[in-house]
Parts: structure tokens; sequence; C-alpha cells
């Protein structure tokens, strides 16, 4: 199934993406993971290099998880569209037409938790209006049981104040928490 999957992004031409964007990126990590990590959108420089959280944001955001003991080896990262939008805002309708390959990401990976990063990731899932605040601590009923546990992009963490940081924390503490209960469970 994955490599059908992986054909059918590498084939993919829904969108203006594809004219400009060097590789597509499916995702990453491990695909039996407990943990996905759904981001926003591809970078020039992960673009570039096909692999994701390689530019200065994704080291910011790889400190949070390295704090909180989030393994992400352990998980599974995957973004809205699978292609980049080399440096410019992707556009809804292409996140929309790449919507078919992320539910399938999620049929296959079945994961306990998705981390959504950000309020567009959020939304896709959660179908919820609210301001990405007041979701950020919480964790929402998704299909088959699996949990949607929002927290802040990069962006607003830069400037962030550092009780709203801590809170991301806690809320990737609590995850890596609930994740050794279902293993001893």
């Amino acid at each position: 199934m994955w490599k059908d999957l992986e054909i059918e992004v590498d084939l993919c031409s829904d969108c203006n993406l594809r004219k400009i964007t060097k590789n597509s990126i499916l995702g990453e990590g491990d695909r039996e993971a407990s943990v996905m990590i759904l981001l926003d959108s591809i970078s020039t420089e992960e673009d570039d290099q096909k692999e994701l959280l390689i530019d200065e944001n994704g080291k910011y955001l790889k400190k949070f998880f390295k704090f909180a003991k989030l393994d992400i080896n352990k998980c599974y990262l995957t973004t809205l569209t699978k292609c980049s939008a080399r440096g410019d805002m992707v556009d809804g309708k292409c996140i929309m037409k790449c919507k078919n390959f992320l539910i399938a990401q999620i049929a296959l990976i079945n994961p306990e938790f998705i981390i959504t990063v950000g309020d567009r990731p959020t939304k896709l899932l959660l179908k919820n209006k609210e301001d990405i605040r007041m979701l950020v601590g919480n964790a929402y009923e998704y299909i088959g049981g699996i949990k949607v546990v929002p927290i802040y992009d990069v962006q607003y963490l830069l400037r962030a104040s550092d009780k709203e940081k801590w809170k991301v924390v806690r809320v990737l503490e609590a995850v890596v928490d609930s994740m050794k209960k279902l293993i001893s469970d």
C-alpha cells in the first residue's frame, strides 16, 4: 500500500504545486508509530533536501519535542500537501486536493495521537473554527478513537510568551505519558 501511495503522490498533477516543487515528500518516519505529527507545509529547504524539519523552523520545533522527551524517530511526520510552494503560502485548494493522501496515511498508520502543528492542520482534521489558542492543551476525538492534539505553529512559538511555550511542552509531555501508559496496559 505504501509503495502505491508514494507512486500516486509522485505522479500527482492535480494542483499547481507540482510545477514548482523539486521533490514530493509523502512523509517520513516510523510507519507503525503511535504518534503522527501533522505539519502545515514543506519549506523550500525541506523540498531541496527531501527531508522534513531540517530548516531553522524545524530545528526550533525539534527543541520542543526533545524537551518533552518525544522521540520523533518513533513518530511519523507528514504535511498537509506533499509538494512545496517554494516559500509561498500554500493555497487551500491545494490542501484539499492532497487531503486524500493524508487520509490514506492516517488509515495506514492508525496512530493513537495526531499532533497538529498550527491552525490549518488542526482545522482540517477537526473542522473546528475556534482560534488555535483555545484548542491547544486539549485532545479531541478523531475517526477510530485517534486523539488529535493541537499545538502552536513555529511562527507563533517564535513570538509566544514563555507561558505559551511551556504549555506546548506540557501538552507534548502528556502525549508521551499517555503513550507510556498504553504500552504498560
